[in-house]
């Protein structure tokens, strides 16, 4: 699943609003993302140097990377 991210909504929010919704469950009802990665950074993504992208990690059994523009990658 490829998804844009950016303003207005959080970067974490769309995190776990995707995912939320490829588990049929409220984002709620999802593990803390905050165990996983800093939110604060991840909503940051524009400001992080290009060597550092893209972010790559797991969550709730999905592959999430997020590259340079913005975009949002889910693999399961």
């Amino acid at each position: 699943m490829k998804r844009p991210v950016g303003p207005p909504t959080p970067i974490h929010i769309t995190v776990k609003e995707t995912i939320a919704a490829l588990e049929d469950c409220h984002p709620t009802q999802l593990g803390s993302l905050d165990m996983v990665i800093d939110g604060e950074r991840l909503d940051a993504v524009s400001d992080i140097p290009p060597g550092e992208l893209p972010m790559l990690f797991q969550y709730c059994g999905y592959t999430i990377t997020i590259d340079g523009t913005g975009t949002l990658y889910v693999e399961n």
